[in-house]
This record gives structure tokens, C-alpha cells and sequence, in this order.
């Protein structure tokens, strides 16, 4: 979950998804860009189910900005424990500036919800129902891996993507970006996303999500999961940044418990 205290304007950015087939169109480039796009494909639509059920922690750093983003003030550092079971994402806040979330008075808000770093953002773009425009970008380098990079565009029409800012104030919103992918083994290390489209009515000008994805040690099997992700929100009057760290992935279990630095375990 992401926000800031310092929001007049209360943001819910929420991902919904339906069922998932994967497809590509109007994908470009050469024999190798063909192949590189068919193995992600089937990397994103084996993604969810190769998971195990896990936990870790949930770091947001929140920071606010004025109009020109260049001066940044930080804001209220959220701490939260994600549970992973089933394929689906449980969140439940437990600290806000190292202090416990339930108890007590806390000043703090919440404008800005999100979801979807576990595989909700990939499996949406490559889903059939979201008609994805696919194009070649070029060849990068992320921690000195080649990786491909393939823009994709997802339309108002197909989309899935929903800014709220009541029940009332809503919308669904083209989005855009880039994934970067692994020619060998077609594994998505980067996905950025960025929604600007968005109807006056919600005070938005901007969204733009990026995720960045490393090996982790779960058990005695390493898998391809999120470690950071970065949140920029431009709303006119002033601009919006959450980083997001996620740490001490664990084998989730009947019995699991969690750490946050020092103190009793929470279960």
C-alpha cells in the first residue's frame, strides 16, 4: 500500500484482472526479437503458478515533492507484512515509522493503493483480453545481464487498470511502458508502466509504476521476485514518490512467523 500523509487529495490505484491467455500483436523486430517476446510470453503465463507460497516485508518510503519534483521531502516509512498463498497477494500494514500501526494514535494516512508486483502487472499485459501492441525497443544491460527490451501499449478499451478517487470518481486508464526480458530463458527482470490519459475529474495527471525483479533464496530454490519498486504520482499541485523495498522472504507455512528488525516475532 502506498500513500502520503501530506495528500489533500485520498488516491486508490487499484489493478483489477480476469482470466489470462497470452497473446502478442504487431510485435516487431528481427527472428531473434520473435523468439526473445514467444519465451517471455510463456515465462509471464507460468509465472504465478511457479511460485511457492511465501512472506516477507513490505517497505514504503514515502516522499512529496511541489510542483517541479526536484526538492523532495520525505514522508511516513510504512512497514508491512505480505503473505503469498495460493497466488494471491494479503497485505496487513504492522508499522508506521517503526512504531506499531494498531496501536495508539497514528497521524498518517494512506492516499495511494496499489497492487500487482506479484505477477498481476505481468500476467494483465501478455492476457489476451488486454489486446497488447507490442514493439521492439533494443538491447540493455540490467546488473550487467543482457537483457531485450519490448514497449507495450494496452488501450482504454482492453484495459484493466482503475484510478479512483471515491466510488463515485473513477475510471479505467490506458496504460503504457517497457519489459525487459532475458533472451535465454525469457525471464522478466524490469516492468515499468505509466498511465497519463487520465480524466480531469480524478486530479491526476500522471502514474508510473517501475519493478525490479532478482533471484531470491526461498527454501532451497532460488526464484525471480520483486526487491524494489518505485511509484511516482504527479498531481498538479505537487508530485508524489513511494519507494518500495521487499525483504526477508521466507517459506510461508501454517506456524510462519515475522520479524520487523528487533522485537517479539508477529504471526
Amino acid at each position: 500500500m502506498f500513500g502520503f500523509r501530506a495528500c489533500a487529495v485520498p488516491l486508490l490505484f487499484l489493478v483489477n484482472l480476469g482470466g489470462f491467455s497470452a497473446a502478442a500483436q504487431d510485435a516487431t523486430g528481427g527472428e531473434e526479437q520473435q523468439q526473445l517476446l514467444a519465451k517471455m510470453r510463456k515465462y509471464a503465463q507460468q509465472y504465478v503458478s511457479n511460485l511457492p507460497n511465501f512472506l516477507c516485508v513490505q517497505v514504503t518510503e514515502q516522499f512529496q515533492s511541489g510542483r517541479k519534483a526536484t526538492h523532495w521531502r520525505q514522508g511516513d516509512t510504512l512497514t508491512s507484512r505480505l503473505v503469498f498463498n495460493q497466488g494471491r497477494e494479503d497485505r496487513r500494514l504492522e508499522l508506521v515509522n517503526g512504531r506499531p500501526a494498531h496501536g495508539g494514535r497514528q497521524h498518517w494516512t494512506r492516499p495511494l493503493t496499489t497492487e500487482g508486483e506479484f505477477g498481476i502487472l505481468m500476467d494483465r499485459i501478455f492476457s489476451i483480453a488486454s489486446a497488447t501492441q507490442f514493439a521492439w525497443n533494443s538491447w540493455d544491460a540490467i546488473d550487467g545481464r543482457r537483457v531485450g527490451v519490448f514497449d507495450y501499449s494496452v488501450d482504454a478499451e482492453h484495459s484493466t487498470l482503475r484510478l479512483s478517487l471515491s466510488d463515485l470518481e473513477q475510471a479505467i486508464l490506458p496504460y503504457h511502458g517497457s519489459l525487459y526480458g532475458d533472451p535465454e530463458t525469457g525471464a522478466i527482470w524490469r516492468i515499468s508502466s505509466t498511465s497519463s490519459h487520465i480524466p480531469k475529474k480524478l486530479e491526476t495527471r500522471n502514474i508510473s509504476t517501475t519493478i525490479d525483479y532478482q533471484e531470491v533464496a526461498i527454501g532451497e530454490t532460488n526464484y525471480l521476485l520483486p526487491v524494489r519498486a518505485t511509484v511516482l504520482v504527479d498531481i498538479g499541485s505537487q508530485h508524489l514518490r513511494n519507494e518500495i523495498r521487499f525483504e526477508s522472504y521466507r517459506k510461508f507455512e501454517a506456524d510462519s512467523t515475522i520479524t520487523y528488525g528487533s522485537g517479539d516475532p508477529q504471526h
